[in-house]
């Protein structure tokens, strides 16, 4: 058995395997030497926010701590001491630092609850910023960040909903190279999607439900509207997703009997959203992206290769006295090559293998995506003129990395009119 075979069986094998306990994504260690001869206590969370109110107000694991001057590290997902706490006795002294950014500010009030508040009056406002910058570090080293720098990330998953669009199109059957056909231009479609991942001993799964428009505007450029939508469940920590991408392919070398060429290029842009409350993470993100498909038709099997970049900028935003910016400037670079081969008269296998690669700092810098669908195309009479044309897909896939790894499980379908 050779190393893709083996990928693929370990890839399998966690999309059907059942969920084992793992480590939460948070804990806090609390540690005074006049408390417990100044063994740290250490509390897990998949809830960063209910941990951090916790050790600040030294409720519940941390009530021992009440009256007594202590320190406290938080390990956020695998990056540890992301942030740090001195507390003064009776709390009315915090020192808050974050070592990964260099950031440091005491808070100083009239009791626990007075401190408490103005550390999250302060990341709300002018410490927005800040939080930024942190999300940016944890996003370069956490492979699962919600906004960037891992397979299932923002900015991974809305780069590969375009390039899936506009790079990897679904290879044509031979009775639609033997009998080509027009249509009015007006598509309508989505695209299931399930996996199960595992990353630096972290699990998850995610859900996505890309739904998309298609119009003809000629007969050589089109019209793409999508509303990808993403829900992924991390170690029961909940993340949601939405978006919106239009994009305009534009064929230079059209589909022909006579010519095995064909050259597809696109651009397109979109926006799109991601955010945790667990994980107090996420925000607005635009994109600007560039795809081009070119396919050589063998006769027996089509060879394509898609090629595709992405821009990424955070959008700031502010509601009311809150202020939210990802402080995400990212380009993603994505590379694949799909064999199609039509069976039958309307099937058609097949097998792919995709490069994944951030320019910017990531904490998976780079992946690669090997997998395979299996489509049938509903056309109607043949030599029936203009007929409803759909079809119907279904596939598996695996992005492999050294800290991520996943199984996914798609269904789709889409119909033209």
């Amino acid at each position: 058995m050779n190393s893709k075979q083996l990928y693929w069986l370990a890839g399998l094998c966690l999309l059907c395997s059942s969920r084992l306990p793992a480590e939460d994504l948070f804990d806090i260690s609390a540690r005074s030497i006049a408390v417990n001869g100044g063994i740290p206590t250490v509390v897990g969370d998949n809830r960063l926010q209910d941990l951090v109110e916790k050790v600040i107000k030294a409720q519940d694991q941390f009530a021992p701590y009440q009256n007594q001057s202590f320190t406290a590290a938080l390990r956020y997902a695998s990056v540890h001491d992301a942030i740090t706490f001195a507390v003064s006795p009776g709390g009315t002294t915090a020192i808050l630092d974050i070592p990964i950014t260099g950031f440091s500010r005491t808070f100083t009030g009239a009791n626990r609850d007075d401190v408490e508040e103005q550390i999250k009056t302060f990341m709300k406002k002018e410490g927005a910023s800040e939080l930024a910058k942190f999300l940016k570090a944890i996003n370069a080293q956490s492979a699962v960040a919600v906004s960037d720098g891992n397979p299932m990330s923002t900015t991974a998953t809305f780069a590969s909903q375009s390039f899936n669009d506009f790079g990897m199109e679904m290879g044509e059957t031979r009775e639609e190279k033997e009998n080509p056909k027009e249509y009015s231009g007006i598509g309508l479609g989505f695209a299931a999607d399930v996996g199960r991942f595992e990353a630096e001993g972290f699990k998850g799964t995610t859900y996505s439900l890309p739904l998309y428009a298609r119009f003809k505007l000629s007969d050589r450029v089109g019209l793409h509207f999508n509303l990808p939508l993403n829900y992924t469940e991390l170690e029961g920590a909940q993340i949601f997703g939405a978006g919106v991408g239009l994009g305009f392919p534009i064929k230079v070398i059209p589909h022909a009997k006579d010519n095995p060429w064909y050259w597809q290029v696109t651009p397109s842009g979109g926006a799109v959203a991601s955010g945790s409350e667990d994980l107090l993470a996420g925000g607005l993100l635009a994109q600007a992206a560039f795809t081009s498909l070119l396919a050589y038709d063998f006769k027996h099997f089509t060879l394509s290769m898609g090629n595709h970049l992405s821009w990424f900028e955070g959008i700031p935003l502010e509601y009311g006295d809150i202020k939210f910016d990802p402080g995400i400037s990212q380009q993603v670079i994505k590379n694949g090559v799909k064999a199609s081969i039509p069976f039958g008269r309307r099937w058609v296998a097949e097998l792919y293998g995709i490069h994944t690669k951030f320019l910017e700092t990531g904490a998976v810098d780079q992946y690669f995506t090997v997998g395979g669908e299996l489509g049938y195309r509903f056309l109607g009479k043949p030599n029936a003129g203009k007929k409803k044309n759909g079809y119907v897909k279904i596939g598996l896939y695996s992005h492999l990395s050294d800290k991520f790894t996943s199984a996914n499980a798609q269904f789709g379908t889409g119909w033209k009119f």
